[in-house]
């Protein structure tokens, strides 16, 4: 379609990764800072709701579609500055994740080699607070520019105002907030964060780990085996947060499944694997409901199998919750979101 063109209907399954749901009344696309204007304009103009959408990685589309404007954020360009000490790289919120990953590390510059394998897009990345394997994408964030789709205000968020926290920030938190830009400090010199078990693992196989290019190829090696590729599937990976629990409440559930890995926040919280409660206290790996199921490798994983639809993905996960929470009285959240929900 063309830039800045308004659609009507537009099936938006194929343009998620779990690649279900329906339509979006209203679709437009932003390459540039104008288009995103535009949108904001529109939407405005016929006071309907504006849903930007990067890689699709992190969401679920509803099956009656999307009742608003649809904006598919493609702003890819990137930007490489030396500061000194670090570098600054900045990119168009619509960059693959991947391909910012790529880029730090061709250079061999260090921050985000850890976040390698995960789907989606810059923008996708700052309001999920992404993270794996010891790092998250907090912790290389400098600023993001955005403009608010209620006001047409535009407005660039440091570090402190982004209220970074596991896998939500402020622009998870306030909506109306839409990406264009994103600003990583990443290092020039660093030791890589090697701590977690399959890193750890890794080099004493034997597998290098001292560049970032080769600690992004351990990563997404690991991540391979964790992941479904099967032609047809779709999936949005990890469906479900690790509960953090207060630390009295864990050292309790902790009498009962004494081997249940846990890694501590603070003094006063614990986080633990919702990964090993699904498999070894319910035994739900491979668990279906319909055409969606957990993946047989990694529970946390729900996938679509071709033709599923997005009820059957919304039931298997609420079943998922209900049998955490009659086994261990934890009422589980959900990574992945209802698109078009947060109006």
């Amino acid at each position: 379609m063309r830039v800045g063109q308004v659609s009507e209907n537009i099936p938006i399954a194929s343009l998620t990764t779990l690649g279900v749901g329906g339509a979006a009344r209203f679709f437009m696309e932003a390459r540039t800072d104008k288009d995103v204007e535009d949108a904001v304009a529109f939407a405005q103009h016929h006071t309907l709701p504006l849903f930007p959408l990067g890689e699709g990685s992190n969401i679920l589309v509803p099956d009656t579609g999307i009742k608003g404007v649809v904006l598919k954020m493609s702003l890819q360009d990137v930007q490489i500055k030396d500061d000194g000490d670090s570098i600054l790289l900045i990119t168009g919120t619509g960059v693959p994740w991947e391909k910012v990953v790529d880029e730090a590390a061709a250079r061999g510059i260090f921050g985000i080699e850890n976040l390698a394998g995960i789907p989606g897009s810059m923008g996708g990345a700052a309001v999920q607070n992404i993270g794996a394997y010891g790092a998250e994408f907090a912790d290389t964030f400098e600023y993001a520019d955005s403009i608010d789709s209620t006001t047409g205000i535009e407005r660039r968020i440091n570090r402190v105002d982004a209220s970074f926290a596991y896998r939500t920030s402020i622009f998870k938190k306030n909506r109306t907030l839409i990406i264009t830009h994103v600003a990583l400090r990443l290092a020039k010199q660093a030791i890589p964060n090697i701590a977690y078990a399959d890193l750890e693992s890794a080099r004493a196989e034997g597998i290098p780990l001292t560049l970032p290019i080769e600690v992004v190829r351990a990563v997404r090696s690991i991540r391979a085996r964790k992941f479904p590729r099967g032609v047809g599937e779709g999936t949005a990976g990890s469906f479900f947060k690790n509960p953090v629990l207060p630390r009295a409440r864990f050292d309790e559930l902790a009498k009962h499944f004494p081997d249940m890995p846990a890694f501590s926040q603070n003094e006063d919280t614990v986080k633990i694997s919702l990964a090993w409660l699904l498999d070894h206290v319910l035994s739900l790996r491979g668990f279906s409901l319909g055409r969606a199921r957990l993946y047989e490798k990694q529970p946390l994983v729900i996938v679509a199998s071709a033709g599923a639809r997005a009820a059957e993905v919304d039931a298997l996960a609420t079943e998922v919750a209900r049998r955490v929470f009659v086994a261990t009285g934890i009422c589980i959240e959900r990574e992945v979101e209802t698109f078009g929900l947060h109006e």
